[in-house]
């Protein structure tokens, strides 16, 4: 009986070691051919390398530069020779793992300091292993990965001093064909992986991708042995071989400066560019963010002001990365990595003393330099890729609406049988306890010996009358079916797609705009191409584009004339005047009324007496002293703090217009833009602009109040002045406003209550940053205001919203009962 356990355990054990036990070697030893060679060395070529890939020794060493935050940055090559059948293997040798700084690290992601991949890819597809379905590899994590799938443990991991081969079988005759495998130290580390559909029957090209480690790569005899005989790359036949890239025969590689107005497709034309000529590497920020994200690091898809397509606001949490000390390193790399470049800087190529520096890096023998021009009516083929890009867009959200519907429906559905369960549960419970209770009553009526059977039969034909239970039912609604999106017309129109990143931020392009230019002959371009319109169209387009922008974008260092600020003093003193007028002629207050008739009382004691009659000006612009219509009353005897507000909001705007023009020195920037005009207000008042205090949504609405002074250009949406800048008072601001104050109470009057004005006061908006060093008002205050008249209550005002800035308008306007409206606007 002892001896039945131990049995057991050693049956067990023998079945373990057989699970354990590897496959049988299926891989035999290579047949000598006397097949002709292939007469090219493999090697990698520069071409062939990210930029962070310094060959060494002929090719057979391959080392990365790790300053500036490339430590960072994946970096892959490309042998130049491939295989399209047979059996071939290369070997690969960690010989230095290098430990790099990686400074103040912030990323939440986990970085390997440390990585390698190998295995085989397709002439010209990307440089990173596994990225695309283009390629397949084994990595020193034990992982293999073929396109969107990476399938850990497949092999082993491999470190420093250990040599590995990647064998590619290709030999239709072998039981192991179309499959990769992996050997480390001469021993199978990993069974046969079979290649994805996509790459079959095409070259495979030696490949390697790393980081932060110095790679020993051998295409020549095996320098450890493999339990059979196999061929290495560099015996490859010219049968069973390909060459991939060959240099330029005349050693001169292109250097192309894309130049295209900025929103306008530039960018989509270099994807499509770089698509099919894979063997130009774009030199941007743009090219920068992408390497990262595809070296693992997550790059942040938040928007900030600072973020474009030419230049990234990365916020990857890695310094280094994120002040592009990268691109200043990769910038002196360039000279000694000769081959095809594409330099994609939106700004830069536009701006002819940019495009000049940029152009000195590249004054060498094997470069020619091109400009190519981006402007005009796009080509047929750039507008059908468009058309495929808008419509796979509307597609998408279509599609995301459709299964958020579907969803829901699907919700209301379940809640609905919900409901109609819970319905048919109280409807069974409801009629058990009546059954239960009619039940209970004819028992009781038994015991008691009352009427006996004939209840009996009474409680029969009773239950058999009771109607049956109608099963509840939840309708099927009919499934909306898939939608499948087409354009509009309108859409069809588009020529180039609205992006939520823009090409250049607002302040870069506001700055620099009315620099750009296209390059001339003799600007040091050995040739400027043209994409899709000739030179004379391109050059009218972005003439065209400038005067346009030059309405649209703002001027950041604008300062007003001395007329502005002459007209602006002379304006704060007199409107202190007014508003001082108007309290003094509010303070006299009106002859009180009679007390009113006792109850019960008539005839001439209980009769009111007449009121003395008070005469309005019929036509306010026939007013000669607006301070003195009758009796000192003055025209703006009536106005309230929005009459004021709007009065200053005239003349404010009218003053600004005028100066505008003088101030920007270009007949060619016709005015003020109404989107601007916040940004101007700051500029020439030195105060806060808020559409929140004149309770309006939109500039046009605002504009839409002062009509009469001030409106919007249907052709151009600029503003215009509808009073000359040389008028001879600014008494007709007055009358204006006067007239839409009678206009206004006509309308109110009238049951317009559209009509009616509330603006937000000082008092009650939160006050803004101070405005340091702003103006110090008419003799460093403002009008002090007067007591107001006597009333029943009012405002008591402020203390005003600016402690820095302009000094005000005074203590204020003069309200009820002697407060004022405010104190003052500022100090």
């Amino acid at each position: 009986m002892a001896e039945e356990p131990d049995a057991k355990r050693q049956k067990t054990e023998e079945d373990v070691e057989m699970k354990e036990e590897p496959p049988k070697e299926l891989e035999t030893d290579a047949v000598a051919t006397s097949a002709k060679p292939l007469k090219e060395a493999v090697v990698f070529e520069p071409s062939e390398c990210t930029l962070n890939v310094i060959p060494a020794l002929g090719g057979r060493v391959l080392m990365p530069l790790t300053d500036g935050g490339l430590q960072y940055l994946m970096a892959g090559a490309r042998a130049n020779v491939g295989v399209k059948q047979g059996r071939y293997l290369y070997e690969v040798r960690i010989v230095e793992s290098l430990s790099p700084s990686q400074g103040q690290n912030r990323s939440s992601t986990p970085l390997p300091r440390n990585l390698v991949k190998v295995g085989f890819s397709t002439k010209g597809s990307s440089l990173f292993l596994g990225e695309n379905d283009q390629s397949v590899c084994f990595d020193s994590e034990g992982c293999f990965t073929s396109y969107a799938s990476a399938s850990p443990n497949v092999s082993q991991r491999f470190a420093r001093d250990q040599t590995v081969a990647v064998l590619l079988n290709l030999d239709p005759s072998s039981p192991n064909k179309n499959t990769v495998s992996l050997f480390k130290d001469g021993v199978r580390v990993s069974q046969p992986q079979a290649l994805p559909e996509s790459l079959i029957g095409k070259t495979l090209f030696p490949h390697v991708s790393f980081k932060n480690v110095t790679l020993q790569v051998n295409f020549g005899a095996p320098m450890v042995p493999l339990p059979f005989k196999c061929q290495a790359v560099a015996q490859v036949s010219a049968a069973d071989g390909e060459v991939g890239f060959v240099p330029p025969a005349d050693g001169k590689y292109e250097v192309i400066f894309p130049m295209g107005v900025p929103d306008e497709g530039a960018f989509d034309w270099l994807d499509g560019f770089l698509a099919t000529k894979p063997g130009y590497v774009e030199l941007s920020d743009r090219s920068i963010a992408e390497w990262a994200e595809k070296s693992g690091i997550r790059v942040p898809r938040t928007a900030s002001w600072k973020h474009s397509n030419d230049k990234p606001d990365l916020q990857l949490g890695i310094p280094m990365l994120d002040d592009m000390s990268a691109r200043k390193v990769l910038s002196t790399v360039v000279a000694s990595h000769p081959r095809n470049y594409v330099v994609m800087e939106m700004k830069s190529n536009l701006v002819k003393e940019d495009r000049q520096l940029l152009l000195k890096r590249f004054k060498k023998p094997c470069y020619k330099a091109i400009a190519q021009v981006v402007m005009g009516i796009p080509d047929a083929a750039f507008m059908a890729e468009t058309q495929n890009q808008l419509l796979a867009e509307k597609q998408q959200k279509e599609e995301e609406g459709w299964l958020r519907r579907k969803a829901e429906k699907e919700r209301e559905k379940q809640l609905r049988a919900e409901e109609a369960q819970r319905k048919a549960e109280e409807a069974a419970q409801r009629k058990a306890e009546e059954e239960a209770q009619r039940m209970a009553e004819e028992a009781a009526k038994q015991e008691a010996g009352e009427e006996g059977e004939v209840k009996k039969e009474e409680v029969k034909e009773e239950v058999k009358e009771e109607p049956k239970d109608v099963e509840m039912k939840v309708e099927e609604e009919p499934e909306e079916p898939k939608p499948v999106a087409q354009l509009t017309e309108e859409e069809k129109a588009i020529s180039f797609r609205k992006k939520a990143v823009p090409d250049l931020t607002s302040w870069i392009l506001s700055s620099s705009f009315m620099k750009f230019s296209i390059p001339d002959a003799d600007e040091g371009f050995d040739e400027v191409r043209y994409a899709w319109s000739p030179e004379g169209p391109c050059r009218n387009h972005l003439h065209q584009w400038i005067l346009k922008n030059k309405v649209l974008q703002r001027i950041e260092e604008i300062t007003p004339s001395e007329w502005f600020r002459g007209k602006y003093a002379e304006w704060q003193r007199l409107f202190s005047d007014w508003t001082s007028k108007q309290s003094e002629f509010r303070s006299k207050g009106d002859v009180p009324p009679p007390p009113p008739p006792l109850e019960g009382q008539d005839g001439e004691m209980g009769e009111k007496p007449p009121q003395p009659e008070k005469t309005q000006v019929e036509d306010v612009f026939a007013v000669e002293d607006i301070c003195d219509i009758s009796n000192g009353e003055p025209l703006f005897a009536k106005f309230e703090y929005e009459d004021w507000t709007l009065l200053s909001l005239r003349l404010e705007l009218h003053l600004m217009v005028h100066s505008f023009k003088e101030d920007a020195n270009d007949p060619e920037r016709v005015g003020i833009h109404e989107q601007n005009l916040s940004f101007y207000y700051s500029k020439y008042f030195k105060k806060t602009f808020s559409l929140k205090t004149f309770q309006v949504e939109s500039n046009r609405d605002l504009v839409g109040m002062v009509k009469d002074t001030v409106a919007i250009s249907q052709e151009n949406q600029v503003l215009q002045a509808q009073l000359g800048p040389d008028i001879e008072s600014f008494d007709i601001f007055v009358k204006l406003t006067e007239e839409a104050r009678r206009e206004r109470m006509r309308r109110l009057d009238s049951g317009d209550m559209s009509a009616n004005l509330s603006f937000l006061k000082p008092e009650l908006m939160p006050p803004p940053a101070a405005d340091k060093g702003g103006h110090k008002g008419y003799k460093g205050g403002g009008y002090k205001g007067g007591k107001g008249y006597k009333g029943d209550g009012g405002y008591k005002g402020g203390k005003g919203y600016q402690q820095g800035g302009q000094k005000g308008y005074g203590k204020g306007y003069g309200g009820q009962k002697g407060g004022g409206y405010n104190k003052g606007y500022g100090k």
